[in-house]
């Protein structure tokens, strides 16, 4: 079992140059938030990410918000081939170190993001942000 920092580390490395594709690109912040925070809930993640309360939130499922980042289209060209397995690489991460795994959409319009996935001594916290007008 890794600890946290051995985890951050990891996940840092998986995403170094990854950025999240949407009306801008963006790259991925991870960090650890000491203590468990099962049953997270809006007012808690708002107030963790410095968010106004009654900041609109949206949960998506995690393996429907990596879908798209994941599947290989025929038409895909060697970058965007390397650019989806280096996805597969970072679900597959998130899967096997992080339980309860969910994904946080909070605003409108410019969206901040966070994976958010459990560990035995807390919480690791992918970040990024997606533009959609």
């Amino acid at each position: 079992m890794r600890s946290h920092n051995e985890l951050v580390t990891v996940l840092q490395t998986l995403t170094d140059g990854l950025l999240w594709m949407s009306e801008t690109d963006a790259p991925f912040e991870v960090f650890h938030w000491e203590g468990q925070l099962s049953n997270l809930t809006d007012d808690q993640l708002l107030e963790r990410t410095h968010h106004p309360l009654g900041t609109a939130i949206e949960v998506v499922p995690f393996d429907d918000f990596f879908d798209a980042a994941t599947q290989k289209q025929d038409w895909f060209d060697a970058e965007e081939e390397a650019i989806a397995a280096r996805y597969e690489l970072l679900v597959s991460a998130l899967k096997q170190h992080l339980n309860d795994l969910k994904v946080y959409r909070v605003g409108e319009v410019k969206i901040d993001l966070y994976v958010v996935g459990q560990t035995h001594v807390g919480v690791i916290v992918l970040a990024t942000q997606a533009v959609e007008t």
